[in-house]
């Protein structure tokens, strides 16, 4: 697997900066350890790897929105303003589990259906 793809996918989806995408390397190598203790395949191709960064990187984006929709949908800097919609988090979660199951072949089932939920 490759950091640098994972990275550049995540960038592409999340649509943040090389610079505030760094800022997130932490998220995105924890994102890349979990899909790998999922693989069950020993000897993975190329395009095995390539398929583990890109659901790694959008697993990193569905635990970024995770860390900023919640009840409060906006919040304000002096005059920036920032504002989050639940929809993208809908969105990405289901994007999350469509990239999941694209990897039934390399992943295992039982451990694949646990996902980490914010509660309200």
């Amino acid at each position: 697997m490759s950091f640098e793809n994972t990275l550049n996918r995540f960038k592409l989806i999340s649509g943040l900066s090389s610079q505030e995408a760094e800022n997130w390397s932490g998220l995105l190598s924890d994102s890349r350890e979990y899909l790998r203790s999922l693989t069950v395949k020993d000897e993975l191709f190329s395009g095995d790897e390539k398929r583990l960064d890109n659901a790694a990187a959008v697993y990193a984006y569905y635990r970024y929105l995770c860390c900023y929709v919640g009840e409060e949908s906006s919040f304000e800097l002096g005059d920036f303003k920032v504002t989050y919609n639940n929809d993208r988090l809908k969105a990405a979660e289901k994007l999350w589990e469509s990239e999941l199951k694209s990897l039934s072949d390399l992943v295992s089932s039982e451990q694949s259906h646990f996902f980490f939920k914010r509660v309200e």
